[in-house]
C-alpha cells in the first residue's frame, strides 16, 4: 500500500462515525457559536436589509446586543431593545427581542406583517414549530403566536412589526377588542 492509498475497510469504518451536516442555517450557527461581538457579523446583510440601514447603523445594533444597558425589561426573562430603521420601513418598528431559556414573548397577534430573524438560540411558536439562528420567521397580518425560548441557551431574534395586540395566554375563545 502506497502513501497515497487508503484500507477502504478503513475509509469505510471512519465515514460510518460521521454525522452528515445539515445545510439550512449551518453558517450562522457555526460562526454564531463564536464569542465577542463578530459573532453576529453573518447576520449584518440581513440586517441592513431587514431594517433598510446602512453598514455602520446595522452593524452598531448588532454590536450593542452584549451591551446589556441598551435593553429595556419587558416581562421576567424578556428585553427588548426598540429602534428606528430606514425609510423603507414606514410605519413599522424594528427592534431586538432577548428571551432567557424558558421564557416567552407573551401571546400576541398581529396588525400588519411581522418578519423575526433568530440571531441566536432556538424558539417555538405555540404550534410546536421550532427555530434556529439564521431563520427566518414571517407572520401575516391577523395571525397571532407566542414565542418561547427552548434549550439551554438565551434566545435573541430581530424583528420588525407595524402593531402587536397583546391577547393573554394564547387561548383563542377569548374575546378581543379588534373592533
Amino acid at each position: 500500500m502506497s502513501d497515497e492509498t487508503f484500507d477502504e475497510g478503513v475509509l469505510e469504518f471512519l465515514a460510518g462515525g460521521l454525522r452528515p451536516l445539515t445545510a439550512g442555517g449551518l453558517r450562522e450557527r457555526l460562526l454564531g457559536s463564536a464569542g465577542g461581538k463578530a459573532r453576529f457579523l453573518p447576520f449584518l446583510d440581513r440586517m441592513m436589509a431587514m431594517f433598510d440601514l446602512p453598514e455602520p447603523e446595522a452593524q452598531e445594533h448588532l454590536h450593542s446586543i452584549d451591551d446589556h444597558e441598551a435593553w429595556d425589561d419587558m416581562l421576567p426573562g424578556v428585553r427588548f431593545r426598540d429602534f428606528d430603521g430606514g425609510p423603507a420601513l414606514g410605519d413599522a418598528h424594528g427592534g431586538l427581542v432577548r428571551l432567557q431559556p424558558g421564557e416567552a414573548f407573551p401571546h400576541h397577534s398581529h396588525v400588519g406583517e411581522e418578519r423575526i430573524l433568530i440571531l441566536q438560540g432556538e424558539v417555538e411558536d405555540d404550534e410546536g414549530r421550532r427555530y434556529r439562528a439564521g431563520d427566518v420567521l414571517v407572520s401575516a397580518d391577523g395571525s397571532s403566536h407566542e414565542m418561547r425560548a427552548v434549550g439551554d441557551r438565551e434566545a435573541i431574534y430581530a424583528s420588525v412589526v407595524i402593531g402587536l395586540v397583546f391577547t393573554g395566554d394564547g387561548d383563542d375563545d377569548d374575546d378581543d377588542d379588534d373592533g
